[in-house]
């Protein structure tokens, strides 16, 4: 499985983002489908059984769920399923979903920047330098090292968020009242008192890296401890466990690269500050040259006051008329629909698309403003989504030959009448083919039934009652018995 499987849920219907939130808050704890459909209720969101139970099974097949180990004693094969269909989240998948849920609950934010973290640093390397790093214990080595690293990440989060929403709003055009305001009142003061600020912490912490450089190789020696240092003791090889930050000499090269710099080589800060200025000069530019064409910042009191008079005026004279001045000054006529080709491959609806339903249209800024239907710049190129074509072709061939494979050997697993043995020996792979063939089968022989057949994925199953008889399938992930029960699985056109 691909490590970046764990992420395909997000693309796909927002059904999964609500199944895999009702797993996050469980800790871990087991659900079948009929279990997350229920929460899901509770919560308005109304889903078939069937359709979670596929959601479900396509998380497990992803990595963000698998299903539940601990089957326990059962008596009949309907009990081994119901126990069986149960699902737990995974690590990864937890992590995953709570680094989506954090960065899609931000994604418009406006985060701060605290420079005040930069003031905790810059003790807690002074603090680092007090000690005798050759003779300090590793535990409080390592204290102090977390003290130097935990504010420096928190940090580097916030102002590389906060200069990369500056370079995406430097090139905006259509702001609103309130936006204007924002961005030319609050935004480009408070960027400037930022830099100086940040220009002026920075200095005495690039000082204090320098003084500390001859000693970073014994502080990352000797500041080991947590479990890292454990397994490390142990000398076991096998088991990886990430370290804490400032445990490397890449670490501390990184944390160098913000505040110090070298020629040719400015520091991370210098390079922020600089694209930062950069940003707000076309920022200023973008905002100047709004407010002369009349946007946001213009004040329209003259026009509604010329408009107050002519209403004034056929009050007085024609009252007849105020119907239609009214109508043609505020656009009070009837609805109408008008269709016209999309502007770009980004167009979010079908034209076919009712104008109820339909999101706002994107009207370009300049026929907005201006009504002026020239076109500016250079045409939007399609996308070229070829390597994802291919991507997806080459996944779903692989599932192909893997499931032909799968079939091939629970075929070839069986006798020259298609009866399995007591014993037989298979692949996990081949077992869930069996398993998607002998639900059905068993449901199609019911409570009372003698034999239940089914066929599906070019196979057919038999399923016949052999009192005092047993069928055990064994796997390299466990051993399936079943109990009274003969199984028989041929080709379909045998």
């Amino acid at each position: 499985m691909s490590r970046t499987e764990v992420f395909a849920y997000i693309t796909e219907s927002p059904d999964y983002r609500s199944i895999l939130g009702v797993f996050a808050g469980t800790f871990f704890a087991e659900l079948t489908p009929e279990d997350v459909a229920a929460r899901l209720a509770a919560t308005g969101i109304e889903l078939p059984v069937e359709t979670v139970a596929v959601r479900l099974e396509s998380l497990r097949g992803w990595g963000n769920l698998e299903v539940s180990a601990s089957v326990g004693a059962v008596s009949t094969v309907a009990d081994y399923y119901k126990r069986r269909n149960r699902y737990l989240i995974t690590r990864v998948g937890q992590e995953v979903h709570e680094l989506v849920e954090s960065v899609l609950a931000q994604v418009d934010d406006v985060r701060d920047v605290s420079l005040g973290r930069l003031d905790v640093l810059a003790a807690a390397l002074d603090a680092l330098l007090r000690l005798d790093v050759r003779s300090t214990p590793p535990a409080v080595l390592a204290d102090a090292v977390r003290a130097v690293f935990d504010p420096h990440r928190a940090f580097s989060a916030e102002i590389t968020q906060f200069f990369a929403a500056i370079n995406q709003w430097q090139a905006r055009f259509d702001l609103d009242e309130s936006e204007f305001a924002f961005f030319s009142e609050v935004l480009v003061g408070y960027v400037g008192e930022r830099l100086e600020s940040l220009e002026r912490k920075a200095r005495p912490i690039g000082r204090l890296l320098a003084e500390l450089e001859p000693l970073i190789p014994i502080v990352v020696a000797r500041a080991r401890d947590g479990l890292a240092a454990r397994v490390a003791e142990a000398g076991l090889t096998d088991v990886q466990v990430r370290p804490g930050q400032g445990g490397a000499l890449a670490d501390w090269e990184n944390l160098g690269s913000w505040f110090r710099g070298r020629p040719g080589d400015p520091s991370r800060v210098a390079t922020l500050g600089r694209d930062a200025v950069n940003a707000v000069r076309t920022l200023t530019q973008n905002l100047t040259r709004l407010s002369r064409s009349g946007v946001a910042g213009s004040s329209r009191r003259a026009d509604y006051l010329r408009l107050a008079s002519w209403l004034d005026a056929a009050a007085r004279d024609r009252p007849d008329e105020l119907p239609r001045l009214a109508g043609a000054a505020f656009g009070l006529f009837g609805s109408r629909h008008l269709g016209g080709a999309p502007g770009d491959e980004d167009d979010p609806v079908p034209s076919v698309t009712s104008w109820w339903n339909a999101p706002p249209a994107a009207v370009p800024v300049s026929l907005r403003e201006r009504g002026d239907t020239t076109n500016r710049g250079r045409s939007a190129q399609v996308a070229d989504r070829s390597v994802q074509r291919a991507h997806l072709l080459a996944r779903r061939r692989a599932e192909e030959e893997a499931n032909a494979a799968a079939r091939a050997e629970l075929l070839a697993a069986a006798a020259a009448d298609g009866a399995l043995a007591h014993g037989t020996v298979m692949s996990t792979s081949a077992l869930r083919a069996l398993q998607r063939l002998l639900g059905p089968a068993v449901a199609a022989m019911g409570p009372t039934g003698e034999k239940g057949e089914v066929e599906a994925d070019g196979m057919r199953c038999i399923v016949e009652r052999r009192a005092g008889e047993a069928t055990a399938v064994s796997t390299p992930a466990g051993t399936l018995v079943l109990h009274e029960l003969g199984i028989a699985v041929v080709a379909a056109d045998a």
